[in-house]
């Protein structure tokens, strides 16, 4: 069969230019490989911005609210991204010398795996082992655009380049994810097997070595190791190597099986994590990288001091990320402006891009339609609540605090324009336009306050209560009214206090934990508000009107 015609829609055919580097001359993998960009090319590669335009401006909420949605997708170049693209570029076609198809070199490595193949056995290798040329260790706080990065680098390559004189396909990366308990190695093999039978046309090595998940570990990842070999991978991405750290004793299994299958191939590998990969990484090993030029890599936050230029990563950042407001009254970016992102982001990139998201999104829908620092500091205190005590502790540069959180919790984009989007509606809805002075002001009140589980009597006690105090305007704040007043703490008599039971933690076990309820209760107790308020704006809560039917 005619192999040009099994071409999947990820794979080119080889064009070949002559290469100058003498270990890299005749080498047709490398040959074939497109030619390294230079440093304009690669700012322009790393460039990633919406489809915007001022007119957009004009547009409805609605149109407006999914455009910020596009943010998600926002790239902006820096010099951390360059120098990381070059290393990659040099651990890509360093890996290939010695690798070229009908040549010694890659006769002997065949032999090798085939007869480790037939005894089962495979050479022992450490960590520590993995050729400094040939690895690299990216690793950094959650949210700075690290797997993106690598990712929108791997773009100018093709996945698969087919070699028609050797008829051989060249698969020439693998982005792999550690699996999430930290100690399948058999989750993993299985995942690079399914993705070249993605890959190669007509492949089925899935079933052909998995066997129906009955092969055994040690058996599986020579398979692999073949696979591999046979269809030259180039590099491998190994990603979220912080997930190794879940496992207290298969880590550094899987991480040995990884990389000895990789030694034996000299294929490179780039593992990336968050700070929490430290763990799963060895003295020696970090060590051993340092001295490496693609060895350790560590992201820290886009840095707010000036370098010796005059310019900083971080008003390079927010200057272009500045350019994208669909609020109907855009603002310049000033002085003040970057103080209080970089206050309230301490410099993650992610934190960043969704602050400058959401308070758009609040300023849409409320009909503001301008950034304020008051906004940003309102949207960051009700909307990043689950983020605060990571961002002080970054803030504050607390080791101790900040090796609780070796990750920053992410915050969903889709979410911020979610509840944006059900303010606007719910602003629409009969929540906010039927007025105290309505006739059926008590009895919408009490109903809503009995579909949320209170009982008739205290429901309609509570929405008289509101109405006669003539502080709510409308439905919804009646109803809110109402709830905290059937939720409120009821202050204990100090001499009745009873003393805190041994089993129940002490406030500081819990106080910063995200998603843990308690956190609600006490902070009722120190402000004096409602269990609901607090649930409501630590995100634990649902607001009402998703919940109950007023009409």
């Amino acid at each position: 069969m005619d192999n040009l015609q099994l071409l999947s829609p990820s794979c080119v055919q080889a064009s070949y230019t002559p290469q100058r580097l003498p270990h890299f001359k005749g080498n047709p993998l490398i040959e074939a490989l497109p030619p390294t960009l230079s440093d304009e090319e690669l700012f322009e590669l790393f460039t990633v911005r919406p489809d915007f335009s001022p007119e957009q401006r004009t547009w409805s909420p609605s149109e407006r609210l999914r455009m910020i949605g596009t943010l998600r997708r926002v790239l902006v170049p820096l010099s951390r991204h360059v120098e990381l693209a070059h290393a990659l570029d040099t651990m890509l076609r360093n890996g290939y010398v010695g690798r070229a198809p009908r040549t010694p070199e890659y006769a002997r490595r065949c032999q090798a795996i085939y007869d480790a193949q037939k005894t089962g056995t495979r050479p022992q290798s450490s960590i520590a082992d993995v050729t400094s040329q040939l690895s690299g260790l990216l690793m950094g706080l959650s949210g700075m655009g690290k797997t993106s990065v690598v990712k929108q680098w791997l773009t100018q390559f093709p996945e698969v380049i087919y070699h028609e004189d050797t008829n051989t396909y060249q698969v020439l990366y693998l982005h792999v994810e550690m699996p999430s308990d930290g100690s399948s190695i058999k989750g993993m093999a299985h995942a690079i097997l399914h993705r070249m039978d993605q890959l190669i046309p007509g492949a089925n090595y899935f079933k052909n070595y998995a066997n129906g998940g009955r092969t055994g570990s040690d058996a599986l990842m020579r398979s692999v190791a073949r696979v591999l070999n046979m269809h030259f991978v180039g590099f491998i991405v190994a990603d979220e190597i912080q997930n190794l750290a879940n496992s207290a004793k298969g880590k550094q299994t899987v991480m040995t099986e990884l990389v000895s299958a990789c030694n034996e191939l000299g294929v490179p590998i780039l593992f990336i994590g968050t700070n929490k990969a430290s763990k799963v990484f060895s003295l020696d090993f970090r060590q051993s990288r340092r001295a490496s030029g693609q060895g350790l890599t560590v992201w820290d936050r886009l840095n707010a001091e000036a370098d010796e230029y005059g310019q900083t990563e971080w008003v390079d950042f927010l200057a272009t990320l500045w350019e994208y407001q669909w609020v109907a009254n855009p603002v310049p970016l000033d002085a003040q402006y970057v103080e209080y992102m970089y206050h309230y982001s301490q410099g993650v990139i992610d934190i960043a891009i969704k602050l400058f998201a959401s308070a758009q999104a609040r300023a849409i829908a409320d009909g503001t339609e301008r950034l304020t620092p008051e906004l940003l500091a309102n949207v960051y205190n009700t909307e990043f609540k689950l983020l605060h005590p990571m961002v002080d502790a970054l803030r504050d540069n607390d080791v101790e605090r900040l090796a609780q959180y070796e990750d920053i919790a992410p915050v969903g984009l889709d979410d911020i324009i979610k509840n944006a989007q059900r303010r606007m509606n719910a602003k629409a809805s009969d929540a906010y336009k039927v007025k105290r002075a309505d006739t059926t002001f008590v009895a919408r009140v009490a109903a809503a306050l009995v579909s949320s589980g209170f009982s008739e009597d205290e429901s309609t006690s509570a929405a008289r209560e509101v109405e006669a105090e003539g502080k709510a305007r409308n439905l919804a704040e009646g109803t809110i009214a109402a709830i905290g007043k059937l939720t409120a703490l009821k202050p204990v008599p100090r001499a009745k206090a009873r003393k805190r039971d041994e089993s129940e933690p002490p406030v500081e076990n819990f106080d910063d934990r995200p998603g843990d309820y308690r956190r609600a209760i006490q902070a009722a107790r120190l402000t004096g508000t409602s269990i609901y308020e607090q649930l409501r704006d630590l995100g634990m809560a649902r607001p009402f009107e998703e919940l109950v039917a007023l009409d």
